[in-house]
């Protein structure tokens, strides 16, 4: 949000009139403002060079807790079976499989994020995630998932081709059809 508030004319958030732009006070009273916001956020208080802002640490510590509350309230949701009405039996009676379309680059960053927080994600071992997580192998590169040769570095071609977009279908690994999944087609038989 910090970009946002200091800049207001550049997310588009006011309007401005042709040739018109903030004045330097009011950069600076939003400058101001977000450096509070900032601050309440972090719980850091105004010390040293800021010393004569020391009357409003008590109520950035206060403001603290709001954004706390705040975060945990917004992070509090419905269970994603809760949300899309789905169940165990609902990947075996869907005709369709479900397809989402996301950028190359965002493939890239996703698998980073997974493989850096493994741990995290899957702690026990016989996790069927961590199964999934041990599939991935290392992060690729925009040219190996386009099927490109490898561009130099300083290429601009290769933002562009960070942001083609694919489509994915999603599919459950472990459906495997025929004996090696009897349970599987137990459950189909039953529903």
């Amino acid at each position: 949000m910090n970009p946002a508030i200091v800049a207001p004319d550049a997310f588009d958030i006011i309007e401005i009139s042709a040739g018109g732009q903030l004045t330097t006070e009011q950069r600076r009273n939003l400058g101001s403002v977000a450096k509070m916001l900032q601050h309440a956020a972090s719980n850091k208080m105004f010390l040293g060079d800021n010393a004569h802002l020391n009357p409003i640490n008590e109520y950035l510590s206060s403001s603290n807790q709001k954004f706390r509350r705040f975060f945990l309230a917004a992070c509090d949701v419905h269970s994603l079976e809760e949300k899309f009405n789905v169940d165990q039996y609902s990947d075996l009676v869907t005709v369709t499989k479900p397809v989402i379309y996301i950028s190359i680059g965002e493939i890239i960053n996703t698998h980073t994020l997974l493989l850096d927080h493994q741990d995290a994600i899957a702690p026990e071992h016989n996790d069927p995630i961590h199964e999934l997580l041990e599939d991935l192998g290392e992060v690729p590169t925009v040219e190996s998932l386009i099927g490109e040769n490898p561009l130099p570095p300083d290429d601009p071609n290769k933002d562009l081709m960070g942001k083609t977009e694919v489509s994915l279908t999603l599919t459950n690994k472990f459906d495997v059809p025929g004996e090696a999944n009897t349970e599987m087609d137990a459950k189909t038989l039953l529903l």
